[in-house]
């Protein structure tokens, strides 16, 4: 029978689970990429970290994310954590729209979605140092600012000097890290300028939505708490969460792809290779693709279902619910490889 997911890792961590075998205690970084919808395949595997996982953990977590990733992160902080992922799933999975919504609904159901995320008490709680370290990443452009979301000629000039060299775009966009945490560099130079900002309780709700606003859907977020500039989408730079970190202890990556793509613009370049240094203290845990096969429409969520299902939205809604319900075959069969000692049998050298 073919398993749920597949497992890799990188020279470093596979060394580690051949000495020492894996337990919670030896992660330190979770990286969570953006991808839209994608994120819902790993929301049973998400609820299985933070109830048996992690429940009892003891050190610090670092929690890397943009996007729809640095919402599933957000969970992971919450007091009620395992009630935030449940309240982010209905809201993101229920939102549907008669007519193709316009930049200024798509800000407000956002706003809406994270209201509910954050729920009564995960605003204060966001504001407290704790062993869950959470950076939200957000992209800020160089762009002037323009009415009704009046930017493609500029994504598209940075999409062009991207498709020569990703170095070609530090020049145009600066990642912005908000954080929670007190030991703020995390990541290691890779080139691009990254200024980390505390959470506030004026720039929180600004913030999160930042690292979801969507080039040409959405209208940017026009400054953040006191920092002025536009603010986008995180995954304008940090797609796959491509980065390398200042932290001791392996790289958990539950991630929907085998695919690691740094910058958004480099998933239409094929030839763009990863880093490999990245991935030497790396575990990617994925659907595998036998198991993805067995969903609906045999695919992982995605944007394009909104315009796939727009006239059967009860159709969308029910296929992410079972894909959201599904996950919990994959947790079960890794808690099992896990709790047997048979999980380094089937790690694949990445």
């Amino acid at each position: 029978m073919a398993r749920t997911f597949t497992i890799k890792a990188g020279s470093f961590a596979l060394d580690h689970m051949k000495k020492k075998g894996l337990s919670p205690g030896d992660i330190s970084v979770i990286p969570a990429a953006a991808g839209g919808p994608k994120w819902i395949a790993l929301y049973a595997f998400d609820k299985y970290l933070l109830s048996n996982w992690f429940h009892e953990r003891q050190t610090p977590l670092h929690l890397v994310g943009a996007s729809s990733g640095a919402w599933r992160m957000l969970c992971y902080t919450l007091p009620d954590s395992l009630d935030a992922m449940d309240r982010f799933l209905k809201g993101y999975v229920e939102q549907w729209y008669e007519v193709k919504p316009t930049p200024e609904e798509l800000t407000h159901m956002l706003e809406g979605l994270l209201s509910d995320i954050l729920g009564e008490r995960g605003a204060n709680s966001l504001l407290e140092e704790k062993m869950e370290r959470l950076y939200v990443i957000s992209t800020q452009t160089r762009f002037r600012k323009k009415k009704n979301s009046q930017y493609r000629r500029s994504f598209l000039k940075i999409a062009l000097k991207n498709s020569v060299s990703r170095k070609w775009l530090q020049s145009e966009v600066d990642r912005i890290v908000f954080t929670n945490s007190g030991h703020q560099n995390l990541i290691i130079d890779d080139g691009f300028k990254t200024t980390y900002l505390p959470f506030t309780d004026e720039n929180m709700v600004s913030a999160l939505r930042s690292t979801g606003t969507i080039p040409m859907m959405m209208n940017p977020v026009d400054g953040v708490g006191t920092v002025p500039g536009l603010f986008w989408d995180g995954a304008l730079i940090d797609y796959h969460i491509g980065l390398d970190y200042q932290s001791d202890g392996l790289i958990f990556y539950p991630h929907f792809s085998d695919r690691i793509i740094e910058g958004w613009f480099d998933k239409f370049l094929p030839w763009r290779k990863f880093q490999d240094k990245v991935l030497d203290r790396m575990i990617l845990v994925t659907p595998s693709k036998a198991f993805i096969d067995s969903w609906p429409d045999s695919k992982l969520p995605d944007r394009k279902d909104f315009e796939t299902y727009f006239s059967d939205n009860d159709r969308r809604i029910s296929n992410w619910y079972e894909v959201a319900a599904r996950g919990k075959e994959m947790a079960e069969e890794f808690h099992a490889y896990w709790q047997s000692g048979k999980l380094l049998d089937i790690v694949q050298p990445i």
